[in-house]
């Protein structure tokens, strides 16, 4: 099977969060002179998404390389952005998959979307990295999914119940250190002074 022939992935960033702790939307901060929401668009699109949907606040510019998604009701919690992305997908005959990564977690490589994607085209359904032992990002769900993960998703809860309910199903991919997000301004100023001189985003890999 040849590149152009194999099942679409879809990327979807979460990026819709008011980012209350930091004091401004997480999506627009920018690291190295670029959006967070892009800099998670990259890395997606990198690791071998066909296309990212971003889910964005409604007063948000959309992200570049992305297919926005707006969320009308972002202060609903991470689960109202899951649905939303999920409701596109189900329209979305091509999408065979989807990656889901949140938009602050700025130390994902596209080398670990690959993997995932790799995983999943070896056969597993559902994918999930796991960090330190606990279960992180990028995670991956097969379309026959995208009703249960749906119905799951409330809250602040994004798809944790449903991979809580379906870990016997779920292939990991475990990776010894854990992965910081940007929550704080102090989490911002650390993720700022460990950029590279050069000011590349989008993860090495």
């Amino acid at each position: 099977m040849t590149a152009e022939t194999l099942p679409a992935v879809t990327g979807v960033v979460l990026a819709a969060g008011a980012g209350r702790r930091l004091g401004r939307p997480k999506a627009d901060v920018e690291l190295g002179g670029q959006r967070l929401v892009e800099r998670a668009v990259s890395t997606l699109l990198a690791g071998g998404c066909a296309e990212v949907l971003a889910v964005l606040r409604p007063e948000q510019a959309g992200a570049a390389g992305a297919r926005t998604v707006v969320n009308p009701d972002p202060d609903r919690g991470m689960g109202s952005s899951l649905r939303c992305a999920l409701a596109e997908l189900v329209c979305d005959q091509q999408s065979h998959a989807c990656v889901v990564l949140l938009v602050d977690l700025v130390g994902v490589r596209p080398a670990e979307v690959a993997a995932v994607i790799e995983r999943h085209r070896a056969g597993a359904s559902i994918v999930a990295v796991r960090r330190a032992g606990q279960r992180s990002h990028p995670v991956l769900v097969s379309r026959r999914w995208y009703p249960e993960l749906a119905a799951a998703a409330v809250g602040d809860q994004g798809g944790r119940d449903f991979f809580a309910r379906r870990i016997a199903d779920t292939s990991f991919l475990d990776y010894p250190d854990p992965l910081d997000d940007i929550d704080t301004a102090d989490d911002l100023r650390r993720a700022l002074a460990a950029q590279p001189s050069t000011g590349q985003a989008g993860g090495a890999s």
